[in-house]
């Protein structure tokens, strides 16, 4: 991989630790502002609806402008949660984090696989999930000192973040996309079943694990070294399976297996006691497998389409769409359960039609071959 990637990729790091270290124990900032948890999980779903609404009506994008629009979004998006005075304030809030989704990623995703040799799209798409959970290592334990210290300590620490990584935008390179939904959705007809269904699923990884996990832990600290415990699990399991299936070069293989035992762990989450040591056992299995499934159906994407400007805002959609929904069902459960219970059922059937779609298009009607 040459020089751009390599910048492309430190830019990709200084982001996400900017993203990490404002954003880790943001639910305990909300819980202390007096935010119910169907308060929180609504913010979540505005996020991705606003991510979609974008999606739906911006056509033309500019790279540098985009990633430039990206960050200051999630600036504006830290301004507004320092002190939320009421619910609305945060709704616009989670609002203009899901525009910052939407520039930083959709111009991402294909700038990181266009420098990407093929041979190595397993690989590089394991190295961009690894560094999220690399950062998660260190970042939530950091932000939670800090934050019980004294809370302006870390919004000090963002604001020097955001300054490195913005002076990065200048290094890359420019391009522009063009964004037709109708041709990107057609485009991606091989996997837009799947996509969306992750999507719906990721309402664990969204809305369940970082809302639910305040019935137990409610100290910014404590609630940074559980973060920091989940992303720990991640990091090795992802670059080891990246470089696996770069030499088999058969994805789907390991997906089967995958979504089976995500299904049933998501499923687990309802069947065990409602305690700190269950479910601290029960998320840490999810996470551990959680960057080698969004490896695999990232990589799966990118191979199965040759045109990334057209597939990248495709996939993009729908997964927006799929966590809009996902987040619904998330507090309808809020709504209904005063501790989730069905909602893990709901989830682990949806991650079970993961597994059944793959099947129906690869083997029994054979409309789609995936790597």
């Amino acid at each position: 991989m040459g020089k751009e990637f390599k910048n492309l990729f430190l830019f990709y790091t200084s982001y996400q630790w900017f993203n990490r270290i404002s954003t880790a124990i943001l639910p305990t900032i909300f819980l202390a502002s007096n935010l119910t948890l169907q308060e929180m999980v609504f913010g979540i779903a505005l996020c991705f609806t606003a991510q979609s609404l974008l999606l739906l009506f911006v056509r033309k994008l500019s790279s540098k402008l985009s990633w430039k629009i990206a960050l200051i979004c999630v600036a504006i998006y830290i301004c507004l949660i320092i002190s939320i005075k009421s619910p609305l304030q945060f709704y616009l809030g989670s609002s203009i984090n899901g525009f910052a989704l939407f520039f930083f990623f959709v111009v991402y995703n294909i700038a990181h696989f266009a420098n990407t040799p093929k041979r190595k799209r397993g690989h590089s798409s394991a190295l961009m999930f690894a560094i999220p959970s690399a950062i998660g290592v260190v970042a939530p334990i950091i932000a939670g000192f800090f934050a019980q210290l004294n809370v302006t300590y870390l919004w000090a620490i963002s604001l020097a973040s955001f300054i490195l990584s913005f002076s990065f935008i200048n290094r890359q390179e420019d391009f522009k996309v063009n964004i037709d939904i109708r041709k990107s959705l057609n485009s991606i007809e091989a996997t837009r079943a799947l996509i969306f269904i992750e999507g719906v699923w990721e309402a664990l990884i969204f809305a369940v694990i970082p809302i639910y996990t305040l019935y137990f832990i409610q100290k910014p600290l404590n609630y940074g070294v559980f973060a920091s415990y989940l992303a720990v699990l991640s990091v090795i399991a992802n670059l080891t399976l990246g470089r696996l299936t770069d030499k088999l070069q058969k994805r789907s293989v390991f997906l089967f297996p995958l979504t089976i035992i995500m299904g049933v762990a998501t499923t687990l989450f309802a069947v065990f006691p409602q305690n700190l040591t269950y479910w601290i056992i029960m998320t840490g299995v999810i996470q551990f497998l959680l960057p080698l499934f969004w490896n695999l159906t990232m990589a799966m994407v990118v191979d199965s389409h040759a045109n990334l400007k057209l597939a990248i805002p495709g996939r993009e959609i729908l997964l927006a769409a799929g966590r809009t929904l996902g987040a619904s069902f998330v507090i309808v459960s809020l709504c209904l359960e005063p501790y989730p219970h069905y909602i893990f059922i709901l989830l682990g059937i949806i991650m079970f039609a993961f597994t059944g779609v793959l099947y129906y298009n690869k083997h029994l009607t054979k409309r789609h071959s995936y790597l």
